[in-house]
């Protein structure tokens, strides 16, 4: 196979680089990005100009890379460098075309690489509402705004506030509210995550809208009857006919060859002498077993409708009575498996007479395979749910477009948008409702070809958008359309990513313009026995074929082109352990084991790589979520500090110590009668009061504020001395930062205050410094003159991470899957792999279409609150297909993370073995997925009982953290000078310095005080004559 393969791959790899239209597929590692720069290279060599040829990416990183890579080739091309590589050769004689054209069109194109239209979908989106601003309906250019979590909430705020007002808008949201419990608040979030996506249900919600209620009820009951038939065929295919050896067991229903046909009663077919190839009909071997168990029972029982079951069931909605009575009567209740036993419960008395009975269904049962999908027939809704739907539906429909339109208004206001609305704009800019605008012609005419990257990762707006920039192209016009990616790396759904569209662009093209499929299958990153284990595993999770409406990619196989190594390979690491109880504290020491086995695994092998080669090879740890990493990183910072490594997008912001005081300190200013902050703030290195002296402060008077506790001299004294000097520092520096609130900008004041406190003095490290920095970045960005929000800082908060250690370098990385998306690494670690992820949240409306005979149609079905849940809801029938269409997805991040190894894959994870020693993964986790490659490896591995070096297991109970606070003596000498905060410059700090180290002791000791050295007394000088410049006036 292999050699066919390679002789496949060449001859597309060939085929591609021709004047017409393609949809390549490309595997991990298969080098995409030259394939691109080749056939942007060939394309140069045929226009006029070199803006007529457009290559989109979806990140600015991606773009950059394909850009530089252009230039490059075109560089080593003018000074004709050696090349010896066979692709890159080819690339070379490209380029020297290319560089022929440029020169006989005088483009320069070396000297003016801006000619390059090399960009990302987003930035074309924003380009095309600059040409035509009136026609995007924004007039002047707004600014794009990352964080508009609070926009998108206080839209959905006003929305529901219409219930005050005497409009049409009255009835809607009362009808919402009473659907909803009349929970407001659990309304107005759904409303606001349905807005950040609303790309994707606004195009339904208008289809809905213009509709009638009779046209909506028929288009929804076509769909849902589509999706029951479907549903129900994979269950008619589990019971067709097959080939079995004969049972004496069994009765009427088998025979040789015999079916029955399905409008006629079945009869009793000859019975052929053992060993003849024969054919079981399950569904007429069932008919009079479950006729006879329906009539020992009563008339409300499950299987009722069996009771006069003549006809053999078709994939039809009108059957799925009967259909769903099969299934109770096939398979268990709480496992959903086959039964394996039945008694009078199920209608077969304990009496003799009827044991052959009992015999007989069991020996049918016994033949049957899949009782998943037979299980879930009980999950199809009915089509009598549809009518309870509808005006809920119409009312959730219209209170969305109603938060839509108070979004646009609250954009505006903000003179800021999202993404979401630069790429409804730029559709509007194109088209309206009398067809192509100007500016389509006109890109219509300038754009000769369209190179498209990272095509699997398309989402149905941005499908849209192409579909209307080629609405003019003409086939063998001249015009070329060019997408490539790879379908098996589809894991961006959260990002409205939509693998279908793939699928239907390989089968259909896009919009009227046909698509030719190419497929590469050379894998140019992994080392053979990587390959090989990938092939082999992989081929066995993915799905048996591919699947537009599930979301379902068929494996691909690929071969490798590098040569076989030393220490290349996979391997599995099981972590057997004995779960001795079921509580939080048992699962926290399955977690610290596998953390320390994987810390001591990267040991080993930065022990190994730094013998034979200096700097070490790449390693990266990829994980799920970045929660599955904490643990790795408290791990490493306990044990094994000499391990520096860099940490992408981990670990949250507020999760830092520091910056937890420096919110502290901002609520506490805030909002005096925030007693748990204000407590926090005195507990904070800068103040450090011991609890002794706290529980004196505060603890028989709950009624009056912290700071007013802070007043009553009384109290204070009955402080220790060291808490007394403590307290009247934070005294003295809040009453001047109380005195100048609202005289300056927020940042300004808070920081000053902060600084006063000592704050800059308790970094200790350059890590702390930059964190504190982003803290105060943040909270200048979302105040708005002496205003500060602190609800929507927190929220903004939620979305930045610690900055990366500055002093790691890039041989040790820690990430998620979705961002090692695209890189290489010489040796992969995949941990955590048996934690599931937390649960999806519920989205307000769920919609589905459904393609039935050529025509679009569209199901909706509304959240269903927990007061009315039902077991077979049209909700829960749709949010089940995307569970499938997730979980398939879940497939392709497991592969996307082990294509990133080059030499090595381990893979890590840990296991409890129940009472019986049988080790089964966790439900939707990445082990899950692997199950079928590794259960042999899991079930021969050994339980493992202590840590991998030895050590006891932590009892998390016993720890106790290191604390730290300022010595007393930083407390006798001012930090920044006495004078008030006024006019004061805001200070930048360089972290903690070397000479500032002694300043910070990690216990509660007052013993050591040392003296301020000149470093110190020279920094506040400096300050003082700082402050003296800005207030002076002097120049």
């Amino acid at each position: 196979m292999t050699p066919d393969l390679n002789t496949l791959d060449t001859q597309n790899r060939e085929r591609a680089l021709a004047h017409a239209s393609f949809i390549v597929e490309a595997p991990a590692g298969a080098g995409k990005t030259e394939l691109l720069t080749q056939r942007y290279l060939k394309l140069l060599a045929t226009v006029t100009e070199p803006e007529e040829i457009i290559a989109l990416t979806f990140t600015n990183k991606a773009a950059t890379e394909m850009r530089n890579r252009i230039l490059l080739s075109l560089e080593n091309a003018q000074q004709q460098t050696l090349e010896t590589a066979p692709h890159k050769l080819k690339t070379r004689e490209l380029a020297n075309n290319a560089l022929q054209q440029s020169n006989a069109k005088n483009w320069d194109i070396l000297t003016q690489p801006s000619r390059l239209r090399i960009l990302t979908i987003d930035a074309l989106c924003s380009s095309l509402t600059r040409q035509m601003p009136l026609l995007s309906k924004f007039g002047g250019q707004p600014v794009v705004c990352d964080d508009t979590d609070t926009h998108y909430l206080e839209a959905a705020r006003r929305a529901i506030a219409g219930i005050t007002q005497e409009t049409q808008a009255d009835d809607t949201v009362t009808t919402a509210l009473r659907y909803m419990d009349n929970n407001s608040e659990k309304l107005m979030a759904l409303l606001a995550k349905m807005l950040a996506r609303r790309d994707q249900w606004l195009p339904h919600a208008g289809q809905h809208h213009t509709l009638s209620a009779d046209e909506i009820a028929q288009n929804t009951e076509l769909a849902l009857q589509h999706l029951i038939a479907d549903a129900l065929q994979a269950a008619l295919n589990v019971l067709s006919a097959k080939p079995i050896t004969p049972s004496p067991l069994m009765g009427e229903g088998w025979g040789e060859g015999g079916t029955l046909d399905s409008h006629s009663a079945p009869s009793p077919q000859p019975s052929p002498t053992r060993g003849e190839g024969v054919k079981l009909d399950v569904q007429a071997a069932l008919m009079p077993l479950a006729r006879f168990a329906a009539s020992n029972l009563d008339c409300n029982a499950d299987i009722a409708p069996l009771l006069d079951w003549q006809f053999t069931l078709q994939a039809d909605a009108n059957d799925l009575m009967q259909w769903q009575a099969l299934a109770n009567f096939l398979v268990t209740k709480t496992e959903q498996t086959y039964r394996k036993s039945v008694n009078k419960n199920h209608g077969f008395p304990a009496d003799k007479e009827h044991k052959s009975k009992k015999e007989e269904f069991l020996a049918v049962v016994n033949t049957l395979e899949s009782s998943e999908v037979i299980a879930n027939v009980l999950s199809l809704p009915t089509m009598s749910t549809l009518e309870e739907n509808q005006q809920v539906i119409q009312s959730l429909i219209q209170l969305l477009i109603l938060a839509e339109r108070h979004l646009w208004l609250v954009f505006q206001a903000a003179g800021e948008v999202d993404f979401v609305a630069i790429a409804s704009s730029a559709q509007q800019a194109l088209e309206n409702e009398q067809g192509a605008t100007d500016l389509a012609l006109k890109l219509d005419y300038k754009i000769s070809h369209l190179l498209i990257d990272e095509f699997q990762d398309t989402s149905p707006v941005q499908m849209r958008l192409i579909e209307k920039l080629i609405e003019g192209w003409q086939v063998d016009d001249g015009r070329t359309l060019f997408c490539v990616g790879d379908p098996m790396q589809s894991i961006y759904r959260f990002r409205k990513a939509d693998v279908s569209l793939f699928l239907q662009a390989s089968q259909f093209g896009i919009g009227h313009l046909p698509l030719t499929r190419l497929q590469l299958s050379r894998n140019n990153r992994s080392h053979p026995a990587v390959v090989s284990w990938i092939n082999r595993a992989f081929g066995q999770v993915f799905p048996s074929a591919d699947n537009i409406n599930q979301g379902a990619i068929s494996y691909r196989e690929f071969t490798a082109t590098r040569p076989n190594i030393a220490d290349e390979g996979v391997q599995i690491h099981p972590l057997i352990i004995e779960a001795k109880t079921d509580d939080d504290s048992e699962s926290l020491n399955i977690k610290q084991h596998e953390a320390a086995y994987v810390a001591d695994l990267i040991v080993k092998l930065r022990h190994a790589d730094d013998v034979k080669l200096n700097p070490p090879k790449k390693i990266a740890v990829l994980v799920r979520s970045r929660s599955h990493l904490k643990v790795l990183v408290s791990e490493i910072r306990r044990n094994h500090p000499h391990l520096k490594f860099q940490a992408v997008e981990i670990e949250h912001l507020n999760d830092r110590q520091t910056v937890q005081d420096a919110l502290s300190l901002t609520r506490a200013l805030h909002h005096r009668a925030d007693r748990i902050h204000w407590l926090n703030m005195l507990r904070a290195p800068w103040c450090g009061l011991m609890l002794a002296d706290l529980h004196k402060l505060a603890a028989d008077n709950h009624r009056a504020t912290i700071w007013q506790l802070m007043q009553d001299e009384a109290r204070l004294h009955t402080l220790s001395e060291d808490g007394l000097l403590r307290i009247n520092h934070v005294k003295t520096v809040l009453t001047a930062a109380f005195e100048a609130q609202g005289r300056m900008p927020i940042r300004r004041w808070l920081e000053s205050t902060w600084l006063q406190l000592g704050g800059g003095k308790c970094l200790v490290d350059e890590g702390d410094n930059r964190d504190v920095q982003v803290f105060f970045d943040l909270v200048e960005k979302v105040s708005r003159g002496e205003h500060l929000d602190i609800e929507v800082l927190e929220l903004a908060m939620k979305k930045l991470y610690a900055k990366p250690d500055i002093h790691a370098d890039d041989s040790l990385q820690f990430l998620t899957i979705h961002k090692s998306k695209g890189l290489e690494f010489d040796t992969v670690i995949l941990p955590a792999l048996n934690r599931p992820p937390r649960h999806a949240d519920n989205e307000l409306v769920l919609w589905q279409e459904v393609m039935v005979e050529n025509q679009l149609h569209l199901i909706a079905a509304p959240l269903t609150p927990k007061a009315k849940n039902l077991p077979a809801s049209i909700y829960e029938f749709l949010k089940a297909l995307e569970k499938e269409r997730s979980d398939n997805e879940t497939v392709r991040l497991l592969y996307v993370a082990a294509t990133r190894a080059e030499r090595q894959l381990h893979i890590i994870a840990s296991a409890e073995a129940n009472k019986d020693g049988e080790v089964k993964p966790k439900a939707n986790s990445l082990l899950q997925v692997l199950w079928p490659a590794v259960e042999a490896e899991f079930s021969q591995a050994a339980p493992v009982t202590q840590s991998p070096n030895g050590a006891p297991t932590l009892d998390i109970t016993q720890f106790k953290p290191q604390l730290q606070r300022l010595e007393s003596s930083e407390f006798s000498v001012p930090m920044l000078g006495d004078l008030p905060l006024v006019g004061r410059v805001s200070t930048k700090y360089d972290g903690l310095r070397p000479d500032l180290q002694a300043d910070i002791t990690r216990d509660f000791s007052n013993d050591n005080i040392n003296k301020f050295d000149l470093q110190k007394h020279c920094g506040i000088l400096a300050h003082l004559y700082m402050q003296l410049f800005a207030t002076s006036g002097l120049n």
